[in-house]
């Protein structure tokens, strides 16, 4: 482990950069306000000291509900800074899974905050859902609501402010005494999976992990003071964690918190950052309104003049004129994607990894990128293909230092995850060329197996369709069935922009309800699309076009078009929108059936 873990860096930065600007973000009004790395680090203090007053032993841990903002991070900063463990628990979450992640955890504080797209409904928002769980969680000794939301009905229960004074009895250097203590090996966050297949489980990450990944990073990438990065994947994610509450410290680069998850890339053209972590749906919307906006200007990115013209006023318009290095990861993405920014001269990259990896253990970067990949090993990390096939195809594996200490409380699970001979089972796929580049094939509990016994996965075929501009969501069926089929979603933001001219980055909101209202402001109904047969045919085209990319396995002989989109609120995508196959599957069972009855 390096000579300092990150609370150590975060007052060094402090006594280094004591006014430069560590984290921005916007008021209610849209100004920015900002607090640099003194008030910052003051601020985690202040958390800090409450925390130990009000008995924060060594290696207990705390629970953060919420999206991202200021207090997620000096929550996350202290529960570290008192060698305890920070558990982010995403904003999105019920009720149900609200009370497994913070009982399962053992946390002995929760701090609570807001979900921006509750959309006003008290039934979605981040301290309702909570008090609700509160019976049940008979651990929680201490409740703490960030500024400005509602302190819940509960004894435990206590604002922001009260918290903070709790600790002004409790000396600093009780503090540093504290985090002097910490190990390599001591227990840095719980993270918890998604839970796409049933209970999340608690991945247990060491200072050590997050220390060597952001090792294996600055080998590949590196950030000078105040540079800027723009945070909006939500901080209970492995990689929001390993960027927003790590690598952000480490360098001393300077953090605009996004509001809204949905306005990650509003946020890029004001700011203009020089570090952009992305998931392929992102990169999806970005990637739909450049082709629309460049249209027959896409042919002219080879030219040397003219290409450069075009190419510095496309950054521009979507806030990635001074990016040194982004990232797509936690799905395939369309390789056409790629080509697109690289020709751009946008340094877009797709890497791979697991929250048990500490988020990447492969990536592509300058000089080393192979589109189609997921990139080379990073430095250190053994990757092993186990009992490949006569592709050379099998499950990936993987060891190394960030390779997680094991499931909390599952000592079942961690078995069944980890070798005999010490290696970690990735659950996917794939297959390493020559030269050292990993790809990723496909899921081992995704690949279907049609009647005729033929494999198929459908991570691939799903991407592939994705690229047709008035989708948003594919999801291939096909396990146990004659044939594939597929359900699909219509992008309304395409539909408001194709079918009505308006400017895809400039007049298209941003929000899914917002989309439909100005559907219905221009007079028009979703189900007028959804069930139209022009429409169909017009997808149908693009799909039997894109069918000549696979076999005949492989290949959509029906699809149909959902009445909505799917959501993470009906359970059917993750916080990071990766679709959840089960759910997805018994919420539309009847339309299944029905593209099967004559089968």
């Amino acid at each position: 482990m390096s000579a300092k873990s990150t609370p150590e860096y975060l007052i060094s930065n402090a006594e280094q950069y004591p006014n430069e600007n560590a984290i921005s973000w916007k008021d209610d009004s849209g100004n920015w306000i900002n607090m640099n790395w003194a008030e910052f680090c003051n601020t985690s203090m202040s958390v800090a000291k409450s925390l130990l007053a009000m008995g924060f032993e060594s290696g207990d841990k705390l629970s953060i509900y919420s999206y991202n903002r200021m207090e997620w991070y000096a929550a996350y900063a202290a529960a570290n800074m008192c060698n305890g463990a920070a558990v982010g628990v995403y904003h999105t979450c019920s009720p149900e899974e609200v009370e497994w992640v913070v009982g399962n955890s053992d946390s002995k504080f929760v701090f609570v905050g807001g979900n921006p797209m509750d959309g006003g409904d008290p039934g979605k928002m981040c301290h309702k859902r909570l008090e609700s769980t509160m019976g049940s969680l008979d651990k929680v000794e201490v409740v703490i609501s960030m500024d400005g939301v509602d302190v819940i009905d509960h004894p435990s229960a206590m604002s922001w402010s009260d918290f903070i004074s709790k600790g002004t009895n409790t000396s600093g250097s009780d503090v540093m005494t504290r985090l002097s203590s910490i190990k390599p090996d001591d227990v840095a966050a719980l993270i918890y999976t998604s839970g796409t297949t049933g209970n999340p489980k608690g991945v247990v990450l060491t200072h050590d992990n997050f220390d060597y990944e952001l090792e294996c990073v600055h080998k590949i990438t590196s950030y000078d003071q105040g540079d800027g990065y723009v945070s909006w994947l939500p901080c209970a994610h492995v990689f929001g964690q390993v960027v927003d509450n790590h690598l952000w410290i480490r360098d001393a680069i300077h953090m605009r918190v996004v509001d809204n998850p949905l306005h990650s890339i509003d946020y890029c053209k004001e700011v203009q950052p020089h570090l952009f972590i992305g998931v392929p749906r992102i990169y999806e919307k970005v990637y739909s309104n450049l082709v629309a906006g460049l249209g027959s200007k896409v042919g002219w990115l080879g030219l040397p003049i003219l290409g450069g013209i075009v190419s510095k006023k496309a950054k521009q318009k979507i806030g990635f004129s001074n990016v040194k290095y982004s990232i797509t990861g936690a799905a395939p993405i369309n390789p056409d994607i790629l080509e697109l920014f690289h020709k751009l001269k946008v340094p877009l990259f797709e890497g791979y990894g697991m929250t048990e990896t500490t988020a990447g253990a492969t990536l592509n970067y300058p000089n080393n990128n192979r589109i189609g990949s997921v990139g080379k090993a990073l430095e250190g990390t053994g990757l092993r293909i186990a009992d490949p096939n006569e592709k050379g195809e099998g499950e990936i594996q993987f060891n190394g230092r960030h390779i997680m200490a094991g499931y909390y409380r599952n000592e079942q699970a961690t078995a069944e995850t980890m070798t005999e001979d010490g290696w970690l089972k990735s659950g996917d796929l794939g297959k390493i060329d020559q030269d050292g580049y990993v790809y990723v094939t496909g899921r081992l509990k995704e690949i279907y197996v049609s009647s005729a016994g033929k494999n198929v996965a459908p991570l691939v075929v799903e991407e592939t369709m994705k690229s047709i501009s008035l989708l948003s969501q594919v999801m291939l069926i096909g396990d146990g069935r004659k044939y594939c089929s597929a359900l699909v979603t219509l992008d309304v933001g395409a539909i408001l922009r194709d079918k009505f001219g308006l400017d895809g980055a400039t007049e298209v909101p941003k929000d899914p309800a917002e989309q439909i209202a100005k559907l219905k402001e221009l007079g028009h109904d979703l189900s007028e699309f959804t069930g139209s047969a022009e429409i169909f045919a017009e997808v149908n085209a693009q799909v039997q076009e894109l069918n000549k990319k696979f076999s005949n396995p492989e290949q959509i002989k029906k699809f149909r078009i959902l009445p909505r989109d799917l959501s993470v609120d009906h359970g059917e995508l993750t916080p990071t929108l990766k679709i959840r196959r089960k759910q997805i599957r018994e919420n539309w069972a009847e339309v299944i059936d029905e593209m099967y009855a004559d089968a």
